[in-house]
């Protein structure tokens, strides 16, 4: 058995990831590796494959793609690796090491940090002083203290410490792989001593309290954003027990978080509170119980029943002035103004949370909304000012692609002439900005189909026995249904738009697979090699929507 490590397993990664050739120079960049390593580690990589998938090769002039069937392998590849095959990088050890300085109950000194590492002296060391350069890099002033009483910790003002290590938390689940995210969390668990607050049944239960809880919140919480509290919030209520507060500091961490005593989200939290004490004996105190309201006000929201309230009266104003100043400026139009202005309504209440208090909500969509939406992001930018002039406030790419979601969502477009399907339904996790822009491309390319249903993953599954669709398109490539089914992306490819014209001229008459068989077909006759075909073969289908049907959108 070949075992991979973690450049490897990098590299595994970053390929199924590409949808255009890539040559291993400009691969050994973004890695931070030599291209003789990435060489090394492809040659693992092909001696770990099945002998039935052909090699990976980097072509002269044109570099690595994978086809469907190298990227299958691949990704069985990765979910057959565990701990005892998996070797942590540099970057993931110091991850680890920063996040139990963080919230380990107990002093924490390098002989710790070397055991929960398996690495030397020297190379914790090496880590320590790395941590303290990147610590002074931080707007957080925070710095990596050592003494012999209290071994090493984070020097720093409690809030800056919980919107540090809330930023941490995002780095881990957002750009991390699973393996790392799972084996960090079983050695916080055993060597840390935290069980109690790492068990799967209180997960369990902080999901369900949470969900129970939303109608009497009045507000349907994003449910990746619940996913990512209910793997975090450990982490999270330890880095505050971590700190030893005295008494006088405790007060003045509560008079910071003395605002959200008004909002249903503290009642929610006083209740998860509570039944956290009956039902496991963890008990929270007040600054805990706070900082879990301030979470839940933070996190992005798929409903909200409060939006005419006058408390957000002001607030309507100033997206009101900026919906007519997009229209103006740009000669634009709304289908649903009110329903826009509603969604950002939403979506904004927790955005000024969010920077009241250094709450991080990385959007994972940035980088292709800004490349396949560059305009339209760039007209937010823009128009976006007016927001940020009038709340005091300065927004980051992830928060303009956010914005720049919902008002995709909204925007008029002209019609194109595909016959698509009678009835569909569209299913997507990603939230109702995303939920709103992948409807939009949808209908971009089936002007005329019936759209019955926007659903998350869950709620297809509560109603797929009853439904009579044309056709499911799905952004959950796991969805298990009998219905027809096409699986794209929720930011629209070059192959899922050919993959939903195809569907809307055929009606089902032919698989969805002809038109790459057919494709496929005709370019071997010239083409031989497998690795040329595909890359030619992704290359064209890219031309056909570029010239073909982005004209027609127009």
């Amino acid at each position: 058995m070949i075992i991979l490590d973690r450049n490897s397993y990098d590299l595994l990664s970053y390929l199924i990831k590409l949808e255009e050739p890539e040559t291993v120079m400009s691969i050994s960049k973004v890695l931070n590796q030599s291209r003789r390593k990435v060489y090394y580690h492809l040659d693992k990589i092909n001696e770990a494959l099945p002998p039935e998938i052909p090699k990976i090769i980097s072509y002269p002039r044109i570099g690595i793609l994978l086809s469907s069937q190298q990227k299958a392998a691949c990704r069985t590849l990765l979910a057959d690796l565990d701990d005892y095959s998996y070797v942590m990088s540099i970057q993931e050890r110091m991850l680890l090491s920063i996040t139990y300085i963080a919230i380990a109950k107990d002093r924490v000194t390098i002989e710790k940090l070397m055991q929960i590492n398996a690495v030397s002296r020297n190379t914790i060391l090496n880590d320590l002083n790395e941590l303290r350069q990147r610590l002074s890099f931080e707007p957080y002033s925070i710095k990596l203290q050592a003494t012999k009483s209290k071994g090493y910790y984070l020097d720093c003002h409690p809030l800056s410490k919980i919107q540090y290590l809330n930023k941490l938390l995002h780095t881990i689940y957002t750009d991390s792989n699973p393996n790392f995210i799972a084996m960090m969390r079983d050695k916080l668990r055993d060597f840390a001593d935290l069980s109690s607050y790492f068990s799967d049944d209180i997960s369990s239960f902080i999901r369900g309290e949470l969900q129970v809880s939303q109608a009497l919140l009045g507000k349907k919480i994003n449910s990746q954003d619940i996913r990512f509290m209910v793997a975090t919030l450990p982490y999270q209520l330890l880095s505050y027990q971590n700190l030893g507060l005295s008494e006088r500091e405790q007060r003045d961490l509560l008079s910071e978080f003395s605002p959200i005593k008004e909002r249903k989200e503290y009642e929610i939290a006083r209740h998860l509170n509570e039944n956290l004490k009956r039902e496991f004996h963890i008990e929270l105190d007040e600054i805990e119980t706070s900082l879990i309201a301030v979470l839940l006000l933070s996190y992005r929201k798929d409903r909200d029943m409060h939006l005419e309230s006058h408390d957000y009266d002001d607030m309507r104003r100033v997206l009101s002035y900026f919906i007519d100043a997009f229209e103006l400026d740009y000669h634009v139009c709304f289908k649903h103004k009110q329903l826009l202005l509603n969604q950002l309504l939403t979506h904004c209440k927790a955005l000024l949370f969010r920077k009241a208090y250094g709450i991080v909500s990385n959007n994972p969509l940035t980088d292709q909304i800004k490349d396949k939406y560059a305009d339209l992001f760039a007209m937010t930018k823009v128009c976006l000012s007016i927001l940020e002039n009038a709340w005091s406030i300065k927004m980051n790419d992830d928060d303009i692609a956010y914005i720049t979601i919902h008002i995709g969502g909204e925007l008029v477009h002209s019609e194109m002439k595909p016959t698509p399907p009678a009835v569909l339904t569209l299913v997507c996790d990603e939230g109702i900005g995303v939920q709103k822009l992948f409807m939009q491309q949808c209908k971009q390319y089936l002007p005329h189909s019936k759209i019955e249903a926007v659903l998350t993953s869950e709620q297809f599954y509560s109603v797929a026995d009853i439904m009579a669709v044309d056709l499911v398109i799905s952004t959950n490539d796991s969805l298990d249904t009998q219905l027809p089914t096409l699986f794209v992306h929720s930011i629209l490819r070059d192959d899922d738009a050919i993959k939903l014209i195809r569907f809307a001229k055929q009606r089902g008459q032919t698989g969805q697979d002809d038109f790459d068989k057919k494709l496929e077909t005709y370019i071997r006759h010239y083409v031989k090699n497998d690795s040329d075909c595909y890359v030619l073969k992704t290359k064209i289908e890219g031309l056909i929507n570029e010239e073909l049907l982005y004209d027609n959108k127009r």
